[in-house]
């Protein structure tokens, strides 16, 4: 097998270091964007919707989940979190047990949530 030049491997060094950089911006930068998933109602016909905004709060993030009926604010969430660079950006909440992955190509938010009691559930969110 013949070795690579010295050259070649720092190429394919320099170039890994920025693919794991720019995914990082991107990340960061979706942090920035509003997300919402909307849904028609089984029995009544009304329109529900919720929508997840991110704002900083220091070093961590503060997200706020609003609700929706027919257009009408109902309530919402809010927790802090902090923002994880592992393999990908994405929000780990303090003092409950949920997950936002950020996929800045597709537009879209995934919020995993693990409840205390329950099932998990996983929701797409996507970039109004």
């Amino acid at each position: 097998m013949k070795k690579k030049s010295l050259i070649s491997r720092c190429r394919l060094g320099l170039g890994a270091a920025l693919r794991y950089w720019w995914g990082h911006a991107a990340s960061l930068k979706a942090t920035k964007r509003i997300y919402s998933k909307a849904w028609p109602g089984e029995k009544t016909g009304d329109q529900y919707s919720v929508t997840i905004k991110i704002s900083p709060n220091g070093s961590l993030y503060r997200v706020t989940q609003s609700y929706y009926v027919n257009g009408t604010y109902r309530n919402e969430n809010t927790w802090l979190a902090s923002y994880g660079w592992h393999s990908n950006g994405h929000l780990i909440s303090l003092g409950r047990t949920c997950y936002l992955i950020f996929d800045p190509l597709q537009k879209l938010l995934y919020l995993e949530d693990f409840p205390d009691e329950g099932e998990r559930t996983v929701d797409i969110y996507k970039q109004v």
